[in-house]
């Protein structure tokens, strides 16, 4: 039999794929493991953060360096198209005061099954169990050769994802057999929004405080190489949260991380408040720097620990507190994969492989990692809907 698609991958992307097809196939999915969706019931805590509101326009920078390559995969298919698709099938989304786009339900579960029903309604059977080993362009197509079997299609979307929780099947060993077989470049793939472990971590007792807008600085030394703000994490023996997983594919071990507990506030701002309220008060520090700046007094009282009373060192803690770092969440913590299929390998319009016509990869394959907040899997969806766009013509 030669199937009219084989989808590798039941993850987001090749889910997305089975299910956005406009013309009902002959097709096959593979997956390597034998659950479906596994990393899509993960993402959210399990509550499925699937998209975020605004202009897709304001998406592309949060795809780092590479956003700008598939602007027009975005534009397309962005993220009221999503929406619009998982409404018409029976999945109504809303929008959290962050921005966040969920399901109703607050259930990925929702969204992995309708996704199912639509994949086989397309005509794709999920087979699991089945990782693909080899890769080969015939006169019909392509053969792929399973610890199965051997399949034949006209066409193939890869969707095994990256590197990132391993235990799910994306554990990235797809990328040997593309550069084996195919010659496909690969750019080395490394841990993407993942936490950060720094030496002489102060903030172990205080596990489960968070900020909801700190602001993180990655340095190499007086040079810096990131920037983000947002949701910041203490957790028992590292930093994480948006803010610091944001940052974190940039990071290195000996480099800094620099860490504003008060963002935007400046520490000049902060001294010059610390100075005027600490002056002739006689309440305890802690809970005068709690009541200040809105802190937690489990919080507040570390700080001083550390900082004594000194309005400088108080404000230094606050708005520039600074750790070198030991290491960076390994791809068992991290939630994404930066690197991947090297972009320049691929039309971004339609996800074809320009070497290799027929062939088309989607999601987390490629060389492209956005931030927190959705934009994984509207990537995932985008990249979906032009593969299986342009296999129907």
């Amino acid at each position: 039999m030669v199937y009219d698609c084989i989808i590798v991958g039941a993850g987001a992307a090749g889910l997305f794929c089975g299910a956005a097809f406009s013309q009902k196939q002959n097709g096959l999915i593979l997956e390597k493991t034998r659950r479906t969706g596994t990393k899509l019931l993960m993402s959210g805590s399990g509550q499925c953060n699937i998209t975020h509101d605004g202009s897709i326009k304001d998406f592309i920078p949060c795809y780092g360096k590479n956003g700008g390559r598939i602007r027009s995969c975005l534009y397309r298919y962005h993220n009221v198209h999503l929406r619009e698709f998982l409404k018409k099938n029976g999945v109504d989304t809303f929008v959290r005061d962050d921005g966040k786009v969920f399901p109703k339900s607050m259930d990925a579960k929702e969204v992995r099954d309708m996704l199912c029903r639509k994949a086989a309604q397309n005509g794709f059977i999920i087979q699991h169990d089945s990782p693909v080993t080899a890769l080969a362009k015939t006169d019909s197509g392509w053969c792929l050769s399973t610890t199965r079997s051997d399949y034949l299609a006209k066409t193939v979307i890869l969707a095994t994802g990256g590197c990132s929780y391993p235990t799910t099947g994306s554990d990235g060993s797809i990328f040997d057999v593309l550069k084996r077989d195919l010659e496909i470049e690969i750019i080395p793939p490394k841990p993407a929004l993942s936490p950060v472990k720094v030496q002489d971590y102060p903030y172990t007792s205080l596990s489960g405080i968070s900020f909801a807008n700190g602001g993180v600085v990655l340095l190499d030394g007086d040079k810096k190489l990131a920037e983000h703000n947002g949701g910041l994490l203490l957790t028992h023996r590292d930093f994480s949260g948006p803010a610091v997983m944001n940052i974190s594919k940039h990071g290195f071990t000996g480099g800094c991380i620099q860490l504003n507990y008060l963002y935007p506030v400046s520490y000049e701002d902060a001294f010059a408040i610390l100075k005027a309220s600490l002056e002739g008060n006689r309440e305890p520090v802690e809970k005068l720097l709690a009541a200040t700046f809105d802190l937690p007094r489990r919080f507040a009282k570390a700080v001083v620990q550390r900082a004594g009373n000194s309005p400088k060192e108080l404000a230094k803690i606050l708005t520039r507190d600074t750790f070198t770092i030991t290491s960076i969440g390994s791809f068992n913590q991290a939630m994404a994969t930066a690197g991947g299929i090297a972009l320049s390998e691929v039309n971004t319009k339609t996800m074809e492989l320009k070497k290799h016509p027929g062939l088309f990869a989607i999601g987390e394959v490629l060389d492209i990692d956005g931030m927190t907040g959705g934009y994984n899997l509207q990537f995932a969806y985008a990249s979906a809907c032009a593969a299986s766009d342009a296999v129907c013509g």
